[in-house]
């Protein structure tokens, strides 16, 4: 007799628990009104937010997705999408055109902007009035730069 029971259940369950995490964290963080504020607003008909392209692709390349076509993955998890509130979701092909837009236009520019506005918060946050940017650890001195 094995020491566990096996249940059936109606409950909505994920693949992709750990991913719940990374997209709690980047909601908490206020990353996706970031995105909605900064990057260029829809082109096409149906109106997708910056945030409703870029939080599947966040949670698709983190989980291991390689191309635009994995982002079915996300969409058809429906336990994640329930958990992270994710109601509306665009196709693989409305990211597609939304990504050769946005880096056309100023989607860099917008990314930029988030990307330094979050930096500055956290490094705020945590009290520390120096840091050392060492891009490669093992080589010594190679691409060590200071800041304040």
């Amino acid at each position: 007799m094995l020491p566990f029971k096996l249940e059936q259940t109606k409950d909505l369950i994920t693949a992709h628990a750990g991913l719940v995490l990374l997209g709690e964290f980047t909601i908490g963080l206020g990353v996706l009104e970031a995105l909605d504020k900064s990057l260029p607003a829809a082109g096409s008909g149906a109106a997708y937010r910056a945030s409703e392209h870029v939080l599947p692709l966040m949670l698709m390349l983190n989980g291991s997705g390689q191309s635009l076509e994995d982002l079915r993955q996300i969409r058809d998890d429906q336990g994640l999408r329930e958990v992270l509130e994710l109601k509306r979701m665009p196709s693989a092909d409305a990211t597609g055109d939304w990504l050769r837009r946005s880096g056309v236009s100023a989607g860099l520019e917008g990314l930029g902007r988030i990307d330094r506005r979050t930096l500055k918060r956290g490094l705020k946050a945590d009290g520390i009035k120096g840091y050392t940017l060492d891009i490669d650890a093992t080589s010594p001195n190679l691409g060590v730069c200071k800041f304040q």
